[in-house]
């Protein structure tokens, strides 16, 4: 038997609500596949499986719980299992900004009720008294919601500099057609920055670590690289692991696994966690110049811009804490080396 126990999800909560759960009761469920999902005051998470197993809920939609509660288990033997879901609490969940939305508008607690709903969200209330015009507000989406916690922890924390190059892509460009009829792949710009950046992780170390206050560094045991991805659907920042050991075909195969996660809105936290570096792609060629965020927990963040003219600018944001100038510079111009070739 394995426990599905929920872990801390941020800082902000003690609690987190049961919203859904993904699986049925009493259904084989593989290492990963997702199983639930739980609100906090920031997203909705999905909470992965940690062991394969048939499903057995323990707590039914709407239960407010704290971090580290017991919500289910994984049973060896299909049998073990019950038949339905826990009945669900007869009471309802309000969110704190629901809340807060009610007294703003004078809706009663009595109206919630009466929309037999489980959960109240602040989305709900405007079925009983949309929000005054001038102030009406949307939440924003979970994928955004995410990046809008993560970049406020980068501005907060990291004091960043950054430095950028205009680089030749040219001879890249015609190798990375060639490279595509030969592997059947695509392989273009963002492939060949990927591998770049993992050709220069070797004499780079500082640029694939995390600094520990108040005067120590960390470096990354692995070479994993970050590169956003945005179908239109929310900006994502899926992880490629152990980037030198793989080829370039290798590359593109997994970005384009990526394109197509992020088209479904199927990433797991795995796909997302622990990157030592991060990519920008910038496909607009209107975008001649971008600055991005370092990501809480990396050291540096490479951004790509579209193609103009036969040249790229390729920049690089740091943690100034752990590196200056001459080693961002030189890190960036071993980049652009590669890329160039």
């Amino acid at each position: 038997m394995t426990e599905i126990r929920v872990p801390k999800l941020n800082t902000n909560d003690a609690e987190y609500t049961l919203v859904e759960w993904i699986a049925p009761a009493g259904s084989l469920v593989r290492a990963g596949d997702p199983v639930a999902t739980v609100e906090t005051s920031k997203a909705a998470e999905e909470l992965p499986a940690t062991a394969s197993g048939y499903l057995w809920p323990l707590l039914p939609v709407g239960a407010v719980f704290p971090a580290g509660a017991v919500i289910g288990r994984l049973e060896a033997a299909p049998g073990s299992a019950p038949a339905a879901v826990p009945a669900e609490i007869s009471h309802i969940v309000i969110t704190e900004p629901a809340l807060r939305a009610m007294a703003e508008r004078g809706i009663s607690r009595a109206a919630v009720e009466a929309l037999g709903r489980r959960v109240i969200r602040v989305a709900d209330l405007d079925e009983l008294a949309p929000a005054p015009a001038a102030f009406r507000e949307e939440r924003l989406s979970p994928v955004q919601r995410a990046v809008a916690a993560v970049v406020s922890e980068s501005a907060r924390g990291i004091p960043q500099a950054f430095v950028a190059v205009r680089v030749p892509v040219g001879a890249a460009v015609a190798r990375g057609r060639d490279l595509t009829r030969r592997y059947r792949r695509m392989i273009g710009l963002p492939e060949l920055a990927v591998a770049a950046i993992g050709a220069a992780a070797g004499e780079h170390p500082d640029c694939f670590a995390t600094f520990v206050p108040p005067d120590r560094v960390r470096r990354a045991a692995s070479v994993d690289v970050g590169v956003t991805v945005d179908v239109g659907q929310g900006l994502h920042v899926p992880v490629i692991r152990d980037v030198p050991a793989l080829s370039l075909a290798d590359i593109a195969g997994r970005l384009m696994q990526l394109r197509t996660t992020a088209l479904r809105g199927a990433f797991r936290p795995a796909d997302l966690a622990g990157p030592a570096i991060l990519l920008a792609l910038h496909t607009d060629p209107d975008v001649t110049a971008a600055v991005p965020l370092v990501l809480p927990g990396t050291t540096c963040a490479v951004s790509l811009t579209a193609q103009v003219d036969g040249h790229v600018q390729l920049g690089l944001a740091y943690d100034h804490r752990v590196l200056n100038g001459r080693g961002a510079t030189s890190f960036l111009k071993a980049v652009a080396a590669t890329l160039a070739v």
